[in-house]
């Protein structure tokens, strides 16, 4: 048989060796079976199928390992969302931005600097946490005390 057409058998060790023959358990043992209920995979060769002939009794043949249904399939799937048929998607209309109207300025008066009127509309600072110790709080009592003096 060359290698390239060679298959695979798979055996589970089914009963016990115990009160069988030490040749039956040894040739158990030859398949590379550890334990009750274990299955291996071994090449399908005339010593192989020599093995298993010896101990039928204590062993079971396994049929063709079939790939799970699930291992088949992709785990998800990327799709376009879905196009109305004879039209193409309307694109989401921008609004125009409101243009800022510039301040009148009247001849000789000198303009507002712009600076001031960002710092106007800058939100007000959060107020600071309080504290979580005893000790803590006593210090922030000191210095609120000390700054309400001022």
């Amino acid at each position: 048989m060359a290698k390239a057409e060679q298959g695979t058998v798979r055996v589970r060790w089914v009963r016990s060796g115990i009160a069988f023959n030490r040749k039956q358990e040894e040739a158990v043992r030859a398949l590379g079976l550890r334990r009750l209920q274990h299955v291996v995979e071994l090449p399908d060769t005339p010593l192989v199928r020599g093995l298993i002939a010896k101990v039928p009794h204590l062993i079971e043949v396994i049929g063709p390992v079939r790939a799970a249904a699930w291992a088949s399939m992709p785990e998800y799937t990327i799709t376009a969302p879905p196009q109305p048929v004879g039209k193409e998607a309307p694109l989401p209309e921008a609004e125009p931005e409101p243009v800022a109207a510039a301040p009148e300025l009247a001849e000789g008066a000198p303009a507002e600097p712009v600076e001031a009127a960002a710092a106007e509309s800058a939100p007000e600072p959060k107020p600071r946490r309080r504290a979580r110790t005893s000790k803590a709080k006593a210090s922030a009592e000191e210095t609120g005390a000390a700054q309400g003096k001022d």
